[in-house]
């Protein structure tokens, strides 16, 4: 049976575009099909049977949302500064490969949020969002913004803040983590909730079953410009009375593992977690 293969690089690094060229090159030596861009456009890319992302986390994140629904697994070379998603090195990428080819590689499942927003108290969705990491709404200046927020029917808090992120598991080790959030294995089945820089002591970050709806809505007192915004990368604006829920994509993004580090490798090696200070 003949395979498609396809093919993601961050435009922005000639690494990773160089090296995607050089698998291309490879792969059709072996009577494998590439779909890369501009040849061929999103849609069909992922329609491959697997998609090899050259990047750091960010293009792997965009990558993600791109192809998750159609269930197309990713395997993500590390380019990038950081990595924390991506799983292989470009030292082991034609064996990654090779696995991923043979069908051996085995299969992470990792949760996506899905965000709907609803303007004005209106009852009738506005737009949708996908994201890995985290939906966040936050002021556009630094000035605080007040999202009342409930959990299922449940009101949890007005919070005064800069925002509130709602995570994965996955997206514990971003900007949750930057906000004081919790470390969370991606297997754990939650969604957290962490208000930016609360204008309280007692705001902490709450974890709540992942089969929850969350719901963030702006306040009157808010004057300044809000966005909604996933995994960073793609935002809407939002006035006063809008709201936006967050909960658990219906489908999640399927990665291969290639022998990289696990999860408590990552944060002992990147992090160098909990070491003690030397001298």
């Amino acid at each position: 049976m003949s395979r498609i293969v396809g093919l993601i690089a961050n435009d922005t690094k000639p690494a990773a575009q160089e090296a995607a060229a050089g698998l291309a090159q490879q792969l059709k030596q072996h009577g494998v099909s590439v779909r890369m861009a501009p040849l061929h456009n999103d849609d069909e890319i992922a329609q491959s049977d697997f998609v090899v992302v050259f990047g750091g986390d960010g293009t792997v994140l965009a990558a993600a949302r791109m192809v998750a629904e159609r269930g197309t697994p990713l395997l993500a070379i590390h380019l990038g500064r950081f990595g924390f998603v991506t799983e292989a090195s470009p030292d082991n990428l034609d064996e990654a490969v090779a696995t991923a080819l043979e069908g051996k590689c085995e299969v992470h499942e990792r949760m996506l949020l899905e965000g709907t927003i609803y303007r004005g108290g209106s009852s009738t969705p506005d737009q949708h969002m996908l994201a890995v990491n985290d939906i966040v709404v936050a002021s556009g200046a630094v000035r605080m913004v007040h999202v009342h927020t409930c959990v299922g029917d449940d009101p949890i808090a007005t919070y005064a803040a800069d925002g509130v992120i709602v995570s994965s598991p996955t997206g514990s080790t971003g900007y949750s983590l930057s906000a004081g959030g919790p470390l969370v294995h991606p297997d754990v089945r939650a969604l957290m909730i962490t208000p930016i820089a609360p204008h309280t002591l007692s705001a902490r970050t709450l974890l709540v079953p992942d089969t929850e709806t969350i719901s963030l809505t702006i306040e009157a007192q808010t004057r300044d410009a809000v966005a909604v915004t996933a995994d960073g990368q793609t935002g809407l604006s939002l006035t006063p009375g809008d709201t936006v829920t967050v909960s658990r994509a219906p489908f999640n993004v399927r990665l291969l593992a290639a022998g990289g580090p696990n999860f408590y490798q990552k944060i002992r090696s990147r992090w160098h977690y909990a070491e003690r200070l030397s001298g």
